[in-house]
């Protein structure tokens, strides 16, 4: 079949690869002149197969008032009344069940551990350099009742082959040493030592340059897709800046633009755009390097320890902002990544930082939506949230064994579009 992908992020490539592998004709169509642009242009770097916690739980939404109302909180909603984001919004707080949160944590586990195997599996086979390395990650928690939720939370899953080790504040402080912070700081961490992290950016460029190579995939970049043709309930081209476009089949993987072609295709499809932060830091030669990937889990930030070549860096990354489209910088945001720096690694970060910001494709469950549109011949790859390049390459091989009608790997549809209607 002839297959187009709608989109040229990280979700978008790898599973554009994945169908040409399979022996489908593909078409990769993007707005933007290069691959790996927006969301995965500079992400948080971890990849996080065992921290798959959804955004919505019974925990936050005790807490969403008074996060809703400081000043520094690291989610943030622009006042108005957005119908989009109350729709959303409903579908959110239903979410926030703790039945259905379990329910998404199973299904992302066992999405990221598929994930996880087939990166594993390209990056060798096509030798992909991105600074793929397993650092491990520390989670810290900075209140007594957070820490023991996350303890208990782990005694319950019991261990497995991401086993996590439960630390005090000492114990979290001898083990990474490039936290500044007191013991009195802490209420304790959590550590799994197969975390990974990578340069999600250089991977795009890597399996770009591959996917160059092959005869199979076409490519049509800097063409914003203007909307659907329709015939006969089936979607059977894209209109796009540069043409028409016709193809079998297509996928979805427009990130948070997936919402508004849905829309033009007459279909809702309940993803919201949250807008992420993020900072590069070439640390000081004087200072320790980070040795893991750190989550502080209060403040909703990340710092992940990337290599290229030579060269070390730390991006540091988080926040949720729901703004509707808006992806334009608040430097103020910046300030607070700056901030938390200088403050958890003792870094001096007011010098050239790389600051960026992209908008996460964010479902109110955080569960992506892999599945047939209502849309004859639209299968939809979105909604990854802030797990896109954890998610990538598992959702990418459950796609192309939905579209070939394989049994999937993973069976009982719990990523399908209706589960989130």
């Amino acid at each position: 079949m002839k297959i187009c992908v709608l989109g040229a992020g990280v979700i978008g490539l790898t599973t554009a690869w994945r169908l040409a592998e399979a022996g489908h004709d593909v078409i990769v169509v993007d707005r933007n002149v290069s691959t790996g642009a927006d969301a995965s242009a500079a992400n948080g770097g971890q990849l996080s197969y065992a921290f798959v916690a959804p955004l919505a739980s019974p925990a936050l939404l005790m807490k969403l008032p008074s996060l809703l109302m400081s000043k520094g909180s690291p989610i943030r909603i622009r006042p108005g009344l957005d119908p989009a984001l109350v729709a959303w919004g409903a579908r959110f707080l239903l979410a926030c069940r703790s039945n259905a949160v379990q329910e998404t944590i199973g299904a992302q586990l066992a999405l990221a551990a598929l994930s996880r195997s087939e990166l594993a599996q390209l990056s060798e086979a096509l030798g992909l350099a991105f600074g793929l390395k397993t650092a491990g990650k520390l989670v810290v928690f900075r209140t007594r009742k957070e820490f023991d939720t996350a303890r208990a939370a782990i005694a319950r899953m019991g261990t497995g082959d991401d086993q996590q080790q439960v630390l005090t504040p000492a114990e979290c402080l001898a083990l990474e040493p490039g936290l500044k912070l007191d013991v009195r700081e802490l209420a304790g961490g959590v550590y799994t030592a197969s975390e990974q992290v990578g340069d999600c950016a250089a991977f795009c460029a890597a399996l770009t340059a591959r996917m160059k190579q092959r005869s199979n995939i076409e490519w049509l970049l800097g063409a914003p897709v203007v909307g659907p043709v329709r015939s006969g309930g089936r979607l059977f081209a894209v209109e796009t800046t540069k043409g028409r476009v016709q193809a079998d089949r297509f996928v979805l993987c427009m990130g948070a633009a997936s919402r508004a072609f849905a829309r033009a295709c007459g279909f809702y499809l309940p993803i919201y755009p949250v807008k992420g932060y993020s900072i590069t830091l070439t640390p000081p030669d004087d200072t320790h390097a980070l040795r893991h990937s750190v989550t502080d889990m209060e403040r909703k930030l990340v710092f992940a320890p990337l290599t290229s070549g030579e060269r070390t860096t730390i991006r540091v990354a988080g926040i949720a902002d729901l703004e509707s489209g808006d992806a334009r910088i608040d430097f103020r945001r910046i300030d607070t990544l700056r901030h938390a720096s200088a403050e958890l690694l003792g870094i001096d970060a007011s010098g050239d930082v790389q600051p960026w910001c992209g908008l996460r494709p964010m479902t109110p469950d955080s569960r992506p939506i892999i599945g047939w549109s209502p849309l004859d011949g639209l299968f939809i790859n979105s909604g990854h949230g802030m797990l896109g390049w954890t998610l990538a390459c598992g959702s990418a091989r459950l796609t192309a064994d939905l579209i070939d009608r394989r049994p999937p790997v993973i069976e009982g549809g719990p990523f399908a579009l209706h589960r989130a209607a």
